[in-house]
């Protein structure tokens, strides 16, 4: 992975979360009868979604991401009560994304997927205000940790990535500054040892 890489990928992270301002309407399929004009009806609706994803209430693992990931003000709505359901207070980056992959399979589009990481960075910075500079900070080393567990674990064939390697790709990332090395080498030797996985719909309950 080359710096240039990541900072592209930050770089149109940045840009799907202003894309938030502007909304695409898309259509909400089936959730369309739980919509009204009034904005705590739609609060309500998307609280009792998100409280049916969390459960598995009638949902498999891999529905939940599509329903957090689209891009219309509702599924950020059911993204950000889903995840109320998970505190990361005090917990590690790296630990807390293990967590949240445990709930369900991070599938679908590139950008769905995009959206719920964002999500997540956001959930985590809320919990850990003062563990990283900024909520862009955290969203930064989240995908780096995704790029760092495909370049180390993934089928290519070639030169890992090394931790000097990974501490140089993320020089400058941090609002112009940079990442404390004890941490950025502790996110790499953790994905290292422990590759990332989210949970799977096969050969469970659910």
């Amino acid at each position: 992975m080359h710096n240039a890489e990541l900072q592209n990928m930050v770089l149109d992270s940045a840009a799907a979360m202003g894309s938030n301002e502007l909304q695409e309407k898309d259509a909400t399929g089936a959730l369309g009868h739980d919509l009204s004009n009034g904005s705590s009806s739609n609060l309500e609706a998307a609280r009792r979604l998100a409280k049916r994803l969390y459960h598995l209430d009638r949902f498999k693992r891999s529905d939940v991401a599509k329903h957090l990931g689209k891009n219309n003000e509702f599924s950020k709505l059911v993204a950000e009560e889903y995840l109320k359901f998970f505190d990361f207070t005090g917990m590690t980056l790296d630990y807390s994304l293990r967590s949240f992959f445990k709930a369900f399979s991070l599938i679908g589009e590139t950008q769905e997927r995009e959206r719920v990481l964002i999500h997540f960075s956001s959930r985590y910075y809320q919990c850990n205000p003062n563990t990283i500079s900024s909520q862009d900070g955290v969203h930064c080393l989240t995908c780096a940790m995704m790029l760092l567990n495909t370049d180390l674990h993934g089928h290519n064939i070639g030169k890992k990535m090394t931790c000097q390697e990974f501490i140089a790709n993320l020089q400058g990332m941090n609002d112009g500054k940079d990442f404390p090395k004890g941490l950025l080498k502790a996110l790499y030797n953790s994905i290292k040892n422990e590759k990332l996985e989210w949970a799977v719909t096969l050969c469970q309950n659910h």
